[in-house]
C-alpha cells in the first residue's frame, strides 16, 4: 500500500511542481509587475489544472504516457505562461519568444511521435515524420489564433502588436516567425532522436562484443 501511495504521488509530482510554481508566479506577479492583465491571472490559475487532468486521464484509462513527456508538457507551460507572459520575459529577453516557440515545435513532434508508436506499434515511415511537422505547425497556428482571440476579448496584447509597432516592425512578422521557429524545434527533435538512436545502437553493439 505504501509503495502504491508513493507511486501515485510520483506520478502527480510534475503537476504538483507546476501548481507550486503557479503560486510563486502569482506572488511575484503581484509584487513585481506593475501593470496587471486579466489574461495573465487566467493563465496562471488555469494552467496548473491541465497537468492534473492529463495525469488523471493517463492513469484512469491506462494510456501509459511516459512521465518524461508529461514533464516536457509542464515545462512548456512554465516557460510560456509563467515566465514569458506573467513575468514579462517576452519583453525583457528578445530570444525568449524564440525559445518558447522552438520548444513548442520540439514538444509537438515528441507527442505525435509517441502517439504513433503507441497506436501503430511500429517505427514511423519518412512520410510520417513530415506529417508530424505539419501537425505541429498546425498547432502553432492554432496557438496564434488563440492569442488573437484572447487579445480580442480580454483586451490584452499577447501577440505583442503594440511592442512590434513601437519598434517599427510589422505585427505579422512576429506571428510568421513564431511558426517558422516551431519548424526549427521540430527539426531539433529529429536531430535529438537520431543522436539517441546512434548512441543506443553503439551501446548495443558494444554490449554484444563484450559478451562474446
Amino acid at each position: 500500500m505504501q509503495k502504491k501511495s508513493l507511486r501515485s504521488f510520483s506520478d502527480y509530482l510534475p503537476a504538483i511542481v507546476t501548481a507550486l510554481l503557479a503560486v510563486v508566479t502569482l506572488i511575484l506577479y503581484e509584487a513585481i509587475i506593475e501593470e496587471h492583465e486579466v489574461s495573465d491571472y487566467f493563465g496562471i490559475c488555469f494552467i496548473p489544472i491541465v497537468p492534473f487532468v492529463l495525469i488523471f486521464i493517463n492513469r484512469k484509462f491506462k494510456l501509459d504516457i511516459p512521465r518524461y513527456l508529461i514533464i516536457l508538457i509542464c515545462l512548456h507551460f512554465v516557460l510560456a505562461v509563467y515566465g514569458g507572459t506573467a513575468m514579462g520575459m517576452y519583453k525583457l529577453l528578445s530570444w525568449w519568444d524564440l525559445l518558447v516557440h522552438g520548444y513548442f515545435g520540439f514538444l509537438g513532434c515528441a507527442i505525435f511521435y509517441y502517439l504513433y508508436l503507441r497506436i501503430e506499434k511500429q517505427k514511423p515511415k519518412p512520410i510520417h515524420y513530415i506529417m508530424f511537422v505539419l501537425l505541429t505547425v498546425s498547432l502553432a497556428a492554432i496557438w496564434e489564433v488563440g492569442e488573437f482571440v484572447a487579445d480580442l476579448f480580454l483586451h490584452s496584447d499577447m501577440q505583442g502588436v503594440e511592442a512590434a509597432l513601437q519598434q517599427g516592425i510589422s505585427p505579422l512578422t512576429d506571428t510568421i516567425t513564431d511558426i517558422m521557429i516551431a519548424v526549427v524545434g521540430a527539426v531539433l527533435f529529429y536531430a535529438a532522436l537520431f543522436v539517441i538512436k546512434v548512441i543506443s545502437k553503439h551501446k548495443t553493439t558494444s554490449d554484444g562484443k563484450n559478451r562474446s
